[in-house]
């Protein structure tokens, strides 16, 4: 096993393995606290990680560091974010925690470059990558706004570095972050004081209502009747046409002529 790949891959692990209360790992101690069996809570945990906001973020800045192609269109990129033009936005920058620089990105900003040239791999995105975070950190629009890169920015540059496909990206998060779920799941069995999750939902709608009886439709209530007195309603999906009847009906008869 190569050293380098080795390291990097556990150091991948242990960045990913627990961070706080975010959306999978509440998810997975809502799914636990109904008193559902582990696997279960797992799987609902791997549902939640899917999204590309979440396990699959670093697949998205993959994507737009291919989108952008090249460091002499990074300003192009940032001056469209800035514009917010539509179908453009910035991925791998911004954290709910971290309102400055995330300590994990700064150790995977080390790392990507140790493992590229360790490994003798050349992956022009990286040059796309630092252009794009020397271009947004030195204007006060992301600065303001506490937009720093995070732990996703740099990581899916790593994985593709050792090789392992865009598609398993979040299968390595959720690999990780399995851990930092069965540890939350078994923090909370094992409290005793197991009780459902119950999310307060406050009401912010209108605060009181004319109630407005609805019209009856006379032509929906009170079916036509036809000359024979029986009530008729138009052929529908499912319903026999006079067609289908008097096929019906010819069957009956030769059945009957038959016996």
């Amino acid at each position: 096993v190569d050293p380098v790949a080795a390291k990097a891959i556990n150091a991948f692990m242990i960045l990913h393995l627990d961070h706080e209360q975010n959306a999978s790992t509440s998810t997975v101690r809502i799914a636990g606290s109904s008193q559902a069996n582990p696997y279960a809570c797992i799987a609902a945990g791997v549902a939640s990680l899917w999204g590309p906001a979440h396990g699959g973020a670093n697949e998205a800045v993959i994507k737009m560091l291919e989108e952008i192609g090249t460091k002499d269109a990074v300003a192009q990129f940032v001056a469209d974010v800035k514009a917010k033009k539509h179908g453009v936005r910035l991925m791998g920058f911004g954290h709910r925690v971290y309102k400055n620089y995330d300590p994990r990105a700064r150790y995977m900003k080390k790392l990507v470059e140790e493992v590229l040239t360790g490994m003798g791999v050349e992956d022009p995105l990286l040059d796309v990558a630092q252009e794009l975070e020397r271009i947004a950190l030195a204007d006060d629009y992301f600065v303001s706004r506490k937009l720093y890169p995070n732990v996703d920015y740099y990581s899916g540059i790593m994985l593709r570095a050792l090789g392992i496909p865009t598609s398993m990206f979040t299968v390595m998060f959720a690999m990780s972050r399995t851990v930092g779920w069965v540890c939350q799941w078994n923090e909370m069995v094992s409290e005793k004081q197991l009780r459902i999750g119950r999310p307060r939902q406050l009401y912010a709608g209108v605060g009181v209502r004319e109630y407005k009886p609805a019209q009856a439709d006379a032509a929906l209530d009170k079916p036509r009747l036809s000359r024979a007195g029986s009530a008729h309603f138009a052929p529908g999906p499912g319903d026999f046409t006079k067609e289908q009847t008097q096929k019906e009906a010819f069957a009956e008869r030769g059945k009957r002529s038959s016996s």
